[in-house]
């Protein structure tokens, strides 16, 4: 058997999930106003969007046409926001560039205009309840440093200390908190967001740009950052746990409350004017759930027997644990933001996103048990943690002989890492032949996700 999955992390994913998804994230991003009015207007009407393409106009916040057909499955979102129904698709213009330049004179302000002289009863915009001390909300309309797409991981970084900076700079002021605390909430949000790999926020802003250059636009310097600043609400960072730290210990149990919470300061700070803003909280609320509901089905596996650690359960557990958030969730708020309304373009991308989040966790079941701790990036323990991993799913309920079976009850998750029955329990996988039953679905999925090739295309969707 070919041992690619040990050399790549993605494998087939990373090439067909980059290819869509870069080509997904690129709809439209409405340029930013700085005006005490809602930003976001989304002409629904094609002809328009083509009239003002047509005319040499950015056309910013116009949506493009709209795609005749029915859905499968419901948008995420609330009934109440359904009245809102704009378009994915091409224009006719395309440019490219490497650096978006634009909308450099930039600035924060606060909506006490808004509040003061607006009575509007929509649910957009400042938000009255809520519009206290003097000072609050505060949004972000303009952004003046430049988002250089030749190098996306330090323009994604920059963003990632920007925000970072917005939002502990208003603890003092608008929340009385004493410097001792300002200075414990910086270094949590510091430690457990900033850094790593940051592939899920890579992802929205390469989606984003991919889906405005199908559609014939040129992200603007807003564009890039406001992507980026989506990219951040879904970017997870790679070190220990923080409540392992000596000091922290159970002041984890506020900590992490409001590392959640941040995640929505920050889309109402740079999105809160934005009609599009309930969606977007919609989206992370529906899929932060999806993702709890996947944990759920993980961490109760340790009252489970191993009966009952079937493959069904398997791809439960991963689909809503792993496949939501890791993948559909970059995508889809990249679609949001740039326009696309169409509830065929989103199901079809939500097909296709979960079936590559799929074979991802079932590659990293695979390298946790093959693949050296230098290649992994850490030591695997699915067999010690008595996990419910593609491996043993099949090792156990479909592959199995008497004999290995009867080893896996005495020994699954009552060996240490690196002990003998470990290695033995990685024999019998050899043994049954899961390497090679591993190959043949790598090349099934490889297929199937070409098989999605033609329905991206009949939904308007870049491939």
């Amino acid at each position: 058997m070919s041992h690619r999955s040990e050399v790549t992390n993605f494998s087939i994913a990373a090439s067909t999930f980059t290819t869509f998804t870069g080509a997904a994230l690129a709809w439209v991003t409405p340029q930013v106003s700085t005006t005490p009015q809602l930003r976001g207007k989304y002409p629904s009407s094609s002809s328009a969007a083509r009239s003002a393409n047509s005319q040499g106009s950015n056309a910013h916040g116009s949506s493009t046409r709209l795609l005749v057909a029915s859905a499968g499955a419901a948008v995420l979102t609330k009934g109440f926001l359904a009245r809102r129904h704009g378009a994915c698709g091409k224009q006719s213009q395309r440019s490219s560039g490497r650096l978006a330049r634009g909308n450099s004179a930039t600035k924060t302000r606060t909506a006490e205009a808004v509040v003061a002289n607006g009575t509007s009863t929509t649910g957009l915009g400042a938000n009255p309840a809520t519009s206290w001390p003097k000072g609050k909300p505060s949004y972000t309309t303009e952004y003046p440093e430049e988002y250089d797409l030749a190098d996306p991981k330090a323009s994604f970084e920059k963003v990632g200390r920007m925000i970072l900076k917005e939002m502990v700079g208003e603890l003092p002021g608008l929340y009385e908190l004493p410097p001792k605390e300002v200075s414990w909430v910086e270094r949590s949000l510091e430690y457990n967001t900033q850094g790593g790999k940051m592939n899920r926020g890579l992802i929205v802003v390469e989606t984003g740009v991919a889906l405005m250059k199908h559609q014939g636009r040129e992200p603007s310097n807003a564009d890039l950052h406001r992507f980026a600043v989506l990219g951040w609400a879904v970017t997870r960072r790679g070190n220990p746990c923080w409540y392992r730290l000596p000091e922290v210990g159970l002041l984890n149990t506020n900590d992490f409350l409001m590392v959640e919470m941040y995640v929505y300061k920050i889309v109402k700070r740079h999105f809160g004017q934005e009609e599009i803003f309930p969606w977007l909280i919609d989206l992370l609320l529906e899929t932060t759930f999806q993702t709890e509901c996947g944990q759920l089905l993980d961490s109760i596996c340790a009252n489970c027997e191993l009966e009952e650690l079937t493959t069904e359960r398997w791809t439960l557990i991963v689909k809503y644990k792993t496949a939501f958030y890791s993948f559909y969730l970059p995508v889809a708020l990249a679609m949001l933001v740039t326009g696309c309304r169409d509830r065929t373009a989103f199901d079809t991308a939500r097909e296709a996103l979960l079936e590559m989040g799929i074979y991802f966790q079932a590659q990293d079941d695979y390298l946790d048990a093959f693949a050296s701790p230098e290649v992994l990036g850490k030591v695997g323990t699915d067999i010690q943690d008595k996990k419910c991993s593609w491996l043993f799913a099949h090792a156990y309920h479909e592959q199995s002989t008497p004999e290995a079976k009867s080893y896996l009850d005495k020994h699954y998750g009552a060996c240490e890492v690196g002990s003998e029955e470990e290695e033995k329990i990685k024999e019998i996988y050899k043994e049954l032949g899961l390497q090679e039953l591993f190959a043949k679905y790598e090349a099934d999925i490889q297929d199937k996700l070409q098989d999605f090739k033609a329905k991206v295309k009949d939904a308007d969707l870049p491939w």
